[in-house]
């Protein structure tokens, strides 16, 4: 047959237990309200725009970038098939 485990005895009295709990006073401080909390999230978001802006602008600077060089890289392979067809 199983042994079974030995509980703990409480350490707590009976009054104690018996007590009903005592509640937690509500603080004055409910945190932001919800005006505050929706300013903070109007600044958040402009912020995100204008970082999306800046982002979005540097991604047009690079593909500018990035089609001139190949614009010249183009000018440089045609310029050499030009003087291999002038040397044959």
């Amino acid at each position: 047959m199983a042994r079974r485990r030995a509980s703990k005895a409480r350490s707590a009295s009976a009054s104690a237990r018996t007590r009903t709990p005592q509640r937690k006073p509500k603080s004055t401080d409910a945190g932001p309200t919800l005006s505050e909390r929706l300013a903070v999230l109007e600044r958040e978001r402009d912020a995100l725009k204008e970082e999306l802006d800046r982002s979005q602008a540097r991604v047009r600077q690079l593909e500018e970038g990035q089609a001139q060089v190949r614009d010249r890289i183009a000018w440089a392979l045609d310029s050499l098939h030009n003087i291999l067809e002038g040397k044959a």
